[in-house]
């Protein structure tokens, strides 16, 4: 990524590219996110909107974002193959949405099956680099700590299936706790969305 007054035509080790944007709901908003500083230097946007949610930007080869060459040649074109990883800086102003990704086979089978929703047939390894302060939730607490939350807040257990509670009260071994925990979660991204606002409203109201 540069500006396309960056470097000379003349040069040769440095090959300026024109990354992709995308204005996802959670992106920050105009000049104060980084994505859109980055865009306008890099010139693929005359101007920052003030209230557009500049969200990801993408350097590689993906199909739904590719870079390009400033002659417009494609990225994947001038190396000759597709990137076997994607660069992203993101600029996040709210919580973004929670993500399960598949290893290799799995990404392969899901993106045969169901293309439209399983873009690629890539699995999706992440490393995060924190440009400015970050914090990042990864994994699950454990069943001990799910368990007190569960008696603690109804309105969150009201979203839990009764069998998906029994199985976290019963599990005692790491078997039976990481089935659990799958039935938990299941049972709990599966909840209506009437009955999730509903409570959501009402545990903030307590």
């Amino acid at each position: 990524m540069a500006s396309l007054a960056t470097y000379s035509t003349s040069g040769k080790n440095v090959v300026p590219l024109r990354p992709s944007v995308k204005d996802y709901a959670w992106g920050i908003r105009g000049l104060d996110s980084r994505v859109a500083r980055y865009a306008l230097e890099s010139g693929i946007i005359d101007e920052v909107d003030p209230d557009a949610p500049y969200a990801e930007l993408w350097i590689g080869t993906h199909s739904k974002g590719p870079s390009t060459l400033r002659n417009g040649t494609t990225l994947e074109d001038a190396v000759g193959a597709p990137l076997p990883f994607l660069f992203k800086v993101l600029s996040a102003g709210k919580a973004l949405s929670i993500q399960a990704h598949p290893d290799k086979a799995g990404a392969e089978v899901l993106h045969a099956n169901n293309p439209s929703a399983y873009g690629d047939a890539n699995h999706k390894p992440e490393l995060a680099v924190a440009l400015t302060p970050f914090e990042a939730m990864c994994g699950f607490r454990r069943l001990e700590e799910v368990e007190v939350l569960l008696k603690r807040h109804p309105e969150f257990a009201a979203c839990i299936s009764e069998d998906a509670q029994l199985a976290v009260f019963m599990s005692r071994d790491n078997e039976t706790q990481r089935a659990a925990l799958q039935e938990l979660f299941s049972s709990f991204m599966s909840c209506p969305e009437d009955v999730s606002s509903k409570q959501l409203k009402i545990l903030l109201q307590r």
